[in-house]
């Protein structure tokens, strides 16, 4: 039986460990991942996390380029499941819902919007120009799930770590991957 195939790419946003901390969540979980990533997002975790690429790599099956634009995931005929973008800068979003594809990640959502695929983009800017607003509506009315990071914060986080973890957690449960990862919801006075 084949593996479910996610694709994973993380832009040049800040909040770099949210994409860091799911690639970690989805390791050792039966499924192919494959990681796009460009140099902003390189240098970002880097800053905020002390993570390099090589750190990225041994979480995940492959790891490609944003730059690589004639990379297999920009074709159609070479298929995987679910893509999700974390963290989403709002320039690629607008790019995605514009039918821009500039990039391995543009070109790969792309992909995914018409093959029908899964995609989530997990957005990290705030606060949100009209433009960008209409871009994600549009994204949203065709299927795409569009989660800006806006964590919980009913579960007793402590740190940012603490916060990327149910983040990450919470886009699992969108991809129906069992997790630990998750707080639910418990509501005070037993309800």
């Amino acid at each position: 039986m084949t593996k479910v195939h996610i694709v994973v790419s993380m832009t040049g946003a800040s909040g770099a460990g949210f994409g860091f901390q799911l690639i970690q969540g989805l390791s050792n979980r039966d499924r192919r991942i494959s990681l796009i990533v460009n140099k902003g997002s390189l240098s970002i975790l880097r800053s905020e996390r002390g993570a390099t690429r090589e750190d990225l790599a041994r979480s995940v099956d492959r790891v490609f380029d944003d730059e690589d634009i004639d990379n297999e995931l920009a074709s159609g005929s070479n298929v995987f499941d679910h893509m999700v973008i974390c963290p989403c800068t709002t320039s690629t979003a607008s790019k995605i819902a514009s039918g821009i594809g500039d990039t391995l990640t543009t070109r790969t959502a792309s992909v995914a919007l018409k093959e029908r695929r899964e995609l989530i983009l997990a957005i990290r800017e705030t606060p949100l120009s009209t433009p960008v607003l209409r871009s994600l509506y549009d994204l949203s009315s065709w299927g795409v799930i569009v989660m800006p990071i806006s964590p919980s914060y009913y579960n007793d986080e402590r740190t940012v770590h603490d916060l990327q973890v149910r983040f990450s957690g919470r886009i699992m449960d969108l991809l129906e991957i069992d997790n630990d990862m998750t707080g639910r919801y418990i509501p005070q006075g037993g309800g």
